[in-house]
């Protein structure tokens, strides 16, 4: 391998000693060097191969114009199975058969996902055309695929019957939002001050338990340490009666560490919105607020 050390350099030229191939050193004058002219580049593309490209290189010009006439077919015949469960969906929504109009819709979606106007049934049928956002959240869920598939006057249609339903729902589920989370907040803060003075007195009586625990099995040991001082046997007496506090003592520590465990446990939980049904409710109707805005946003184009 080529090896190089910089020996001198002035501002036109590097002088460089480098070992060649066989072993020899010699100079290289770098300004000197000729510079390589510049290659052009020539790029091209190359198709690339799969499954469907293998088999239609080793097929025969009739064998592959069938293929394409088999294809086409199978299109079509996709294309008018999308277009008739369309229409029976369409027919049921007119008649407010919402739940069987979405079965044909789902089974169209199937056949072809990127159709706009599957999605855009899916939105009124959710919404019972405008008219009911219970299921709001199921329906902001394929609300990206309206947005991508769906054609933007198929969506001003939309929006023009949609539109005042819309703002009163948005605005009334903002006022609910606002007055939940204010009385969830109220309800968790005054739960929070007896959840933390119970936690303070849990803490208070573990660390006694506790302490009272180290000192009965240090009386334990030092007294079996010299149990055999003295022959009266007080020592021994005294190492089975601080003995058994300690077995008492370890017990009570057990439930201490229990009641500290729910108390710092109910801590946790009451920061959480999850633990009550106050909280949920409140997350239920976050999720719906944020549902309906991005259905109206899609409708708008935003």
């Amino acid at each position: 391998m080529a090896e190089e050390r910089l020996i001198d350099e002035d501002k036109d030229r590097k002088y460089r000693i480098k070992v060649n191939a066989d072993g020899e050193e010699e100079l290289v004058v770098d300004g000197d060097e000729e510079q390589p002219e510049a290659e052009e580049e020539v790029t091209f593309e190359v198709e690339e191969l799969t499954e469907d490209n293998e088999e239609e290189a080793v097929m025969t010009p009739e064998q592959l114009a069938a293929k394409r006439e088999r294809e086409e077919a199978e299109r079509a015949e996709r294309r008018r199975q999308v277009e008739e469960l369309i229409k029976k969906a369409e027919s049921d929504c007119k008649l407010n058969k919402f739940a069987t109009a979405l079965e044909y819709l789902e089974k169209a979606e199937e056949i072809d996902g990127e159709d706009g106007e599957v999605h855009a049934l899916k939105l009124v049928a959710y919404t019972r055309n405008f008219t009911d956002y219970s299921q709001a959240v199921a329906a902001a869920e394929g609300v990206e695929d309206v947005k991508e598939y769906t054609a933007p006057e198929r969506k001003a249609e939309m929006l023009k019957k949609a539109s005042s339903s819309l703002e009163a729902n948005i605005a009334e589920s903002r006022a609910k939002v606002a007055q939940m989370h204010e009385e969830n907040e109220g309800k968790k803060a005054e739960r929070a001050v007896r959840f933390l003075k119970d936690r303070k007195t849990a803490i208070i009586v573990f660390a006694s338990v506790c302490a009272l625990f180290a000192v009965f099995c240090a009386l334990t040991g030092y007294f079996g340490s010299v149990i055999y001082s003295v022959s009266t046997g007080t020592y021994l007496i005294l190492t089975c009666v601080f003995g058994g506090l300690s077995f008492f003592a370890l017990i009570a520590l057990a439930f201490a560490a229990r009641y500290l465990n729910i108390t710092c446990r109910r801590v946790r939980l009451n920061k959480r919105n999850t633990s009550t049904q106050l909280g949920r409710d409140l997350l239920a109707e976050q999720a719906k607020l944020k549902a309906l805005i991005a259905i109206y946003s899609v409708l708008k184009g935003e």
